[in-house]
């Protein structure tokens, strides 16, 4: 598996774009960053995504979702292969709102027509097949709504974990086992982090409790560093092949 950050920073800071994450060119975790753009620095097209997974609704994490659609919509030739938006409850219905908002109702008929386009409702130990993919779900707990972390395994079963926003819970270890890498939030540095959010002391213990498993630092205020982990940057790209140790 090839995991690229397209986004390593948190909702304000300055060091690097939100939320997102390409996986093989295929997944899309989260759409904070300026996708379209940012998918063309690293070698990859936005007509080869065929899952976009949400691990909640905050902007930093879904804003730029509208203009993946209709970078889809107004391609030229049109997008011919389907495209699956999988998330939280609510999915479906956020979607369209923030798409109707941002671009006028008209936008929506646009993607209607040109992007063949399904929704997946994923909550809570849900353990699915999507665009050829297993996909776990694990509620973590975060400021507000619904939250998932994921497990994302191809058919080799090499799998990589994804934090999301999240405090320190059941569903976020349950979301690390097994995980060759995790991309793992960390917020706070000095302090605990509000909102809902991991810090270092915190990231350092579970690192701790799962050696294993290789933590890839990422939803940065600033780019820190713990003994043993990877730190994301905007375009890191990182491949995980089967036998790796």
């Amino acid at each position: 598996m090839r995991l690229t950050v397209l986004g390593s920073g948190s909702a304000f800071s300055k060091c690097g774009c939100n939320a997102g994450y390409l996986v093989d060119g295929r997944v899309l975790v989260d759409c904070g960053a300026p996708v379209p753009a940012v998918v063309g620095r690293a070698s990859a097209s936005i007509q080869d995504v065929r899952l976009v997974l949400l691990t909640h609704f905050h902007a930093d994490h879904t804003f730029m979702l509208p203009t993946v659609l209709g970078a889809l919509a107004y391609a030229e030739p049109p997008a011919s292969g389907p495209l699956v938006i999988a998330g939280p409850v609510g999915t479906r219905e956020y979607v369209t709102r923030l798409v109707a908002t941002g671009y006028g109702t008209h936008m929506l008929g646009s993607v209607a027509a040109n992007v063949r386009l399904d929704y997946a409702v994923l909550q809570d130990g849900s353990d699915v097949e999507i665009a050829g993919y297993r996909v776990r779900a694990h509620a973590v707990t975060h400021s507000t709504g619904p939250s998932l972390a994921y497990q994302l395994a191809d058919a080799a079963g090499v799998t990589i974990g994804f934090s999301g926003d999240s405090e320190l819970c059941a569903g976020l270890r349950r979301s690390i086992q097994g995980c060759r890498l995790y991309v793992c939030e960390c917020t706070g540095w000095d302090a605990p982090a509000a909102g809902g959010h991991l810090w270092r002391d915190e990231v350092a213990g579970l690192m701790s409790e799962y050696p294993a498993t290789t933590f890839l630092l990422s939803h940065l205020a600033a780019r820190v560093q713990i003994p043993g982990a990877l730190v994301a940057h905007d375009l890191l790209s990182l491949e995980i092949s089967p036998d790796a140790a």
